[in-house]
This record gives C-alpha cells, structure tokens and sequence, in this order.
C-alpha cells in the first residue's frame, strides 16, 4: 500500500491519519529523500516512527519558512541511536551537537549541529511520555512533535549564529561552510558565553509559568529557553501537524514581561 505523507491534511495532534502513515511509511526512503531534497545525511535505523516524525518536522518548517519568508537550513545529520552506544552516558535523551564530535563509539565523529534521537518504539508512546511532562509542567507542549521539533530548533539557532558570527573552532568542516565574519567574536566562543549564562530568580518564574521547568535549568539555559520558546508557539500554531498560524502572532499574546526576557535571551549580548 502506497500512503502519501506529503499533502495529508491533519485535524488533530496524533490522529489516526498519522498513524496509519507510520504503519506504512518506509525509512529507507525517507532516508533518500532526505540526502536528495534537503542534502541531510539521515539514518533512522529501520524506525518508522522515527522517519515520519522527522518527516513532518521538515514539512512544518518549509510552511514556516514561507510565513516568516527566512530560510532555515537543515541539520546535516539526523540520527537514530541506540544508547548503549553512546560515548558519553549521561547525554540527554535527545540532543543537538553544537561542535564536531565523537558521539558514538562505533561512528565517525559527527558535524556540528547534527541531530539524535534515542530508539523508540511508537508515536504513541512520545505522544504519551510528552503529554505526562506537560501535565507535570515540565516541558511546554503536549504535542507528540515537541521533542522533535526542539531539536530542530537547536539546529536552526546554531546555523543562525554561525552565520552571523561565523564559527571560528577547530573543525575543518565548520570552518569552510561558516567562516568568520570579521568581529569581536565568533560563534564557538559565543556559545561558550551563552552556555554560562542563566536567569534571576524573578526571570525564572516567568520563564516557568510559560515553558515549564525544563526551561528554568542551568546548563545552556539561553539555548534550552530558545529552542523551548518556540517549540511551543510553533505547536501551539499547528492543527494536528498543519501550520494554521503564525507563531509569532501566538508569541506576542504572552506578558510583556515574558517577551523581554525573550529578547534579551535572543540579542546575545
């Protein structure tokens, strides 16, 4: 049976349309779609739910590209991972690289701003596992993609500073694809910055009333409350996966108190 995920108008969050695609879609050829389209060297490990929840993450991002008119690159790698390969132990479930490095033991190491996931099983158990976190006010949204499109968002906010800044470390690759700009700073310093960087008291809960706990912790706390922020007003914006609304529209209804804090998480200064 041969199910088009590309066109299919979704009326809520994981609806039954979603998961019938998952029972059919194929990984292999998300796989090459992926590397032909969108140049993303991705490796979902034979993990249907994996492939159609990156999937719809690209969709709903080139729906945002065009309300925003920005163009937002890709991650180079999106990645599968079992985690008992895993170098290091104590890494997050799910997480971005911000440098080249060697993330598994039997792998090469990685480019900066690529993209993991750990195996699971079904959409319905992210939908499950995401919707207890918002419940207990962890996280943002309930949404099923939230997990996904967060790390994106990683991505997307290293691309931003590289290309503004320029990278400016010790990766060759990085060096030729984001060279420097000339300033004060590069971006590898910068991010060493932003990585040390955390609210008041006072900014905390604001930051917790809106995004949850997550967004209130110390490591890369400037980073985590991007990628949070707009996790949520981009879920907040979808019907099921469909981009109806304008994030930013949804970002602006929030206190005034709340945005400062925002543009003084996004200025880096």
């Amino acid at each position: 049976m041969n199910i088009s995920i590309n066109n299919i108008n979704f009326q809520a969050g994981l609806n039954a349309k979603i998961l019938l695609a998952e029972k059919f879609i194929i990984p292999k050829n998300q796989e090459i779609f992926f590397a032909d389209k969108y140049g993303i060297e991705a490796n979902f490990s034979e993990n249907k739910s994996a492939a159609l929840a990156n999937k719809l993450c690209i969709n709903i991002f080139e729906e945002l590209a065009k309300k925003l008119n920005k163009f937002f690159n890709a991650p180079p790698v999106v990645k599968i991972y079992n985690r008992n390969d895993l170098v290091d132990k104590t890494s997050a479930t799910n997480f971005c690289i911000p440098d080249t490095k060697q993330v598994l033991n039997s792998d090469y190491p990685f480019p900066g701003r690529s993209i993991f996931f750990e195996m699971f099983q079904k959409l319905t158990d992210i939908d499950d596992i995401t919707e207890f976190q918002y419940k207990n006010k962890k996280t943002s949204s309930s949404h099923f993609l939230a997990p996904f499109i967060h790390e994106w968002l990683h991505s997307m906010h290293l691309d931003y500073i590289y290309n503004m800044f320029g990278y400016g470390g010790s990766c060759d690759y990085l060096n030729e694809i984001y060279p420097l700009k000339g300033l004060s700073i590069c971006g590898y310093k910068l991010l060493e910055m932003l990585g040390t960087r955390c609210l008041s008291q006072k900014e905390n809960e604001i930051i917790y009333d809106v995004l949850g706990e997550y967004a209130t912790l110390p490591h890369n706390q400037y980073l985590e409350i991007f990628s949070e922020t707009f996790t949520k007003f981009i879920c907040d914006s979808l019907l099921g996966t469909k981009l109806v609304k304008n994030p930013l529209d949804e970002l602006k209804k929030t206190s005034q108190e709340f945005q400062t804090i925002i543009r003084k998480v996004c200025c880096f200064k």
